[in-house]
C-alpha cells in the first residue's frame, strides 16, 4: 500500500492534463500512486491518459457516462484507492515538487490533523501568474468584524475554532488541489460530500474540522488555474447562494453560534454581486430597466438585508447611468 493515493478526476481538460500529471510524477515524495479518472470527457482526455498506462505508479478509470457532478468523482476516487493519505489533485491544475513532501511531513508530525493545507498561486490558462490567494483582510466592522488568517504563517489550529473563525461566511481554503486529507478524517465524515454542485469541498472541509485539526503550510505550493471552463462558471449564481448559505447554516447549527456574518456589508456586497452579475448589460454594464424588478423579486426570497442592499445598488446605479448619457451624447465640438 502506497501512502498517499492521488486522484485526478478530469472533465475535459485535455490543454492542462499533461502538465497535471507531470506535476505528481515528478513529485519529490515517491510513495504514492496515481489514479487518474476521465468522466466521458468529449475532448481527448483520454489519447493523453493512454499514454501513462504502462507507468507502473499510475492506474487507469473511465466512466461510461458521465457523472455530471464533480464531487461523485472524487467519492470514487477515494473508493478505489486504499492509502493513509489523500491529495485530490484537480485536473486544470498542477504543483510544485516539494507539495507532497511538505504536507506528509505536516501530518506525520500532527496526528490530529485531518488537514494539511498550503497556499496557492492563481494562474490563467498560460500558466501566467495572475496573485496569490491568501491576503490579510477584515469583514466588516466593529463588534461584529472578523479576520481571516494568509500568508506568511505556519500553523496548527483547533478544527472547531478555526471552522467558526475562518471558514464562514467565505471558503478559506482556495483550491482543493491544494489539500492533503488523512484518510480516516474523510472515512469519519463518511466520505466527501457529493450533494452540491459548487460547494462540496467547503461543505467536506467544514465537517471534517468539527472532529479534527487543521495545519497550513505558508508556502504557495499549489497552482490554481482560472479559466472560463471551470465549474462555476457554467452553473448559476443563484445555484451557488443555496450552497453557500448551506454551508453557513451547517456550521451556525453544529457549533451553536450566531450567524453574525449573515448581514456583515460584505456578505450582502458579495451576494448582491451574485445575483446582479449575470444582468449586467453594455455599454454601461449596469442592469436594464427592464430586469430591474425581476431582480429585486429574487433578491426579496434571501431576506430584507439583501433586497434592501440589492435595491441600493441598482438604484445608485441608474442614477450613475442617466447622469453619465447625456455627456456621452454631446456631440463633439
Amino acid at each position: 500500500m502506497h501512502k498517499v493515493a492521488v486522484i485526478v478526476p478530469n472533465y475535459n481538460h485535455s490543454s492542462y492534463l499533461a502538465q497535471r500529471i507531470e506535476s505528481v510524477l515528478n513529485q519529490t515524495y515517491p510513495d504514492l500512486e496515481l489514479l487518474l479518472l476521465d468522466d466521458m470527457s468529449p475532448d481527448n482526455s483520454r489519447t493523453i491518459i493512454e499514454r501513462y498506462r504502462q507507468n507502473p505508479r499510475v492506474r487507469i478509470e473511465y466512466n461510461t457516462t458521465n457523472s455530471g457532478n464533480p464531487y461523485l468523482q472524487w467519492q470514487k476516487g477515494v473508493s478505489l484507492t486504499n492509502s493513509e493519505y489523500i491529495w485530490i489533485a484537480e485536473s486544470d491544475d498542477y504543483a510544485d515538487k516539494e507539495f507532497l513532501k511538505c504536507l506528509v511531513g505536516k501530518l506525520d508530525a500532527h496526528p490530529q490533523v485531518g488537514l494539511a493545507v498550503c497556499e496557492s498561486v492563481i494562474v490563467d490558462e498560460a500558466n501566467n501568474e495572475i496573485s496569490i490567494h491568501g491576503r490579510d483582510f477584515r469583514m466588516g466592522r466593529g463588534a461584529g468584524a472578523f479576520t481571516f488568517p494568509v500568508v506568511g504563517e505556519n500553523f496548527v489550529a483547533h478544527g472547531r475554532s478555526y471552522c467558526r473563525n475562518y471558514m464562514v461566511p467565505w471558503n478559506t481554503i482556495p483550491n482543493a488541489s491544494g489539500v492533503l486529507f488523512r484518510r480516516s478524517a474523510l472515512a469519519a465524515i463518511g466520505g466527501p460530500v457529493t450533494e452540491m454542485r459548487l460547494c462540496s469541498d467547503w461543505y467536506t472541509y467544514c465537517k471534517i474540522l468539527m472532529q479534527f485539526d487543521i495545519c497550513r503550510e505558508s508556502k504557495a505550493l499549489n497552482y490554481f488555474r482560472a479559466h472560463r471552463s471551470t465549474v462555476r462558471t457554467g452553473t448559476r449564481t443563484t445555484v451557488y447562494m443555496k450552497e453557500q448559505r448551506q454551508v453557513r447554516s451547517y456550521v451556525q447549527h453544529t457549533l451553536g453560534v450566531r450567524e453574525r456574518w449573515r448581514h456583515a456589508l460584505p456578505v450582502l456586497r458579495f451576494e448582491c454581486e451574485l445575483l446582479i452579475s449575470d444582468e449586467r448589460t453594455p455599454p454601461f454594464s449596469k442592469v436594464p430597466m427592464r430586469r430591474l424588478l425581476p431582480v429585486l423579486a429574487h433578491a426579496a426570497r434571501y431576506g430584507l438585508p439583501l433586497f434592501s442592499y440589492t435595491a441600493a445598488v441598482l438604484m445608485r446605479e441608474q442614477l450613475v447611468r442617466y447622469i453619465r448619457a447625456p455627456l456621452k451624447e454631446r456631440p463633439s465640438e
